[in-house]
Order: structure tokens, then C-alpha cells, then sequence
């Protein structure tokens, strides 16, 4: 018996705007290898090790990544909100990546959702989706033989026909993929409705009282274990 894939739960979606890359690092702290980020809300949504994607964004730019992330601990002190964990390396060069690369020319929505993945005559197996844009997707880990360029993809995703796509490049386990013509009109009705979750998405900007905007320490409260700034250092 085929396993179904669940759709993603409604609501787990975080928005955080910044200033600069090396002011969102200052908000970091590194503990037990994990990067610590906490997140302002007076009414903090998720329970203790649900998870949540998260997107980081630059103020004026349009430039944003949006990072996979589990709920730590609850803080509902004086300054209330949800402490994030999520992968060091991950996050590191996903804000490299926001502040250096060229805009996007359409906007990539975050995803982490299983699909249903065929590569040329290989074996249909599961594959994480990174995130979806209007024209295409980034998978994690393409079933079968190492991906080329050009090759034939069929991806079935929760809530969607199956999708037919071409392989645009391939960058270690990483792959773009450009829907084909005949699932366009498909494709679009997945994002639009993607598209709507995010708009439920909690959104904070970061507090201009802050101390970081000038190389200070930032304004959260104490993490719920003892860390160290995963931002030192930066500029």
C-alpha cells in the first residue's frame, strides 16, 4: 500500500524581516550545536518541538530565505515568544546566499514537504521539495542514477496532479527543476494555494530599539539554556 503524503499543517509559518544578514546573526546563539533564534509573539503559537518553517528577509531588497525550523522552548516572561532551533550550516549559508545573490527574478516560496519523485526509468521514491516557484522547484536528494541536465522528472506533490518537469541543473544533492508546459496551469494552482498559507504567516520586524544595529548585543531575553552568540564577530 502506497503511504500518503501529508500536506504541510496550516499556520506553521514564520516571517522576520532585518535590517542586514550580520544584524539577523547577532540575533543567533550557538547551543548544543544548534543555532537558537527567537522569535517576538505575545502569543506564541506552536507547542515545544513542532515545526515551523521560518523566513529571514532584508528589508527593501526583496531578497528572503526561508529555513526549516523546530519549536525549542516557550518564553512568557516580560518579552514573550517561541525560541526556533535550526541546522548551523543551514542557516549560515542561507544567509549568505540572501545577502550576495542577485534578486530573483519570481519569488520561491519555502515548502519542506515530501513529493513523490521519477526520475528518467528509475524507482519512484519520496523527495523533499525545498520550495516552489511559479516555473519550477528545488528537490533535495533525486532518486536513481546522478541527475543531468535536461532530464525527465515526474513529481506528484499532496493536493496535485502529477507534474511533469525538466531538470534545469543539479548542484550536489540539490536540483532545480522547470515545469514542463502541460503542468504549468497545474503548477500555478499548487503555488497560488501555497501562496495563501504564507499569507497566514506571523510576520515581525526587527525592533529598531535594538541594540545590534550598532554592534551590540541583541534585546532578547536570556535563551533557555547558557549560549554564546553564534554572531560574534560579524559585521
Amino acid at each position: 500500500m502506497a503511504l500518503a503524503l501529508q500536506e504541510p499543517p496550516r499556520g506553521h509559518y514564520l516571517r522576520y524581516q532585518f535590517d542586514t544578514a550580520a544584524q539577523a546573526l547577532r540575533h543567533c546563539r550557538l547551543i548544543d550545536g544548534q543555532v537558537l533564534l527567537f522569535f517576538p509573539d505575545p502569543f506564541p503559537p506552536f507547542p515545544v518541538r513542532s515545526r515551523a518553517l521560518l523566513e529571514l528577509s532584508l528589508a527593501g531588497s526583496g531578497q528572503q530565505v526561508a529555513l526549516p525550523a523546530v519549536v525549542h522552548a516557550l518564553d512568557l516572561s516580560a518579552t514573550p515568544g517561541t525560541w526556533l532551533a535550526m541546522r548551523a550550516l543551514g542557516l549560515v549559508a542561507g544567509l549568505q546566499l540572501m545577502a550576495t545573490a542577485p534578486r530573483r527574478k519570481e519569488r520561491r516560496l519555502a515548502y519542506d514537504q515530501l513529493a513523490w519523485v521519477e526520475h528518467e526509468d528509475g524507482p519512484v521514491l519520496a523527495c523533499p521539495v525545498l520550495d516552489l516557484s511559479r516555473g519550477g522547484a528545488r528537490l533535495w536528494g533525486i532518486p536513481g542514477r546522478t541527475p543531468a541536465p535536461d532530464g525527465n522528472l515526474r513529481v506528484r506533490l499532496p493536493g496535485a496532479p502529477t507534474l511533469r518537469a525538466r531538470i534545469a541543473w543539479a548542484h550536489g544533492r540539490e536540483v532545480g527543476i522547470h515545469f514542463c508546459e502541460e503542468s504549468q496551469a497545474a503548477a500555478e494552482r499548487l503555488y497560488v494555494r501555497i501562496e495563501q498559507m504564507w499569507r497566514t504567516a506571523r510576520f515581525i520586524s526587527h525592533d529598531p530599539r535594538c541594540f545590534c544595529a550598532s554592534g551590540g548585543d541583541a534585546i532578547d531575553p536570556a535563551p533557555p539554556r547558557s549560549a554564546r552568540f553564534f554572531g560574534e564577530g560579524f559585521s
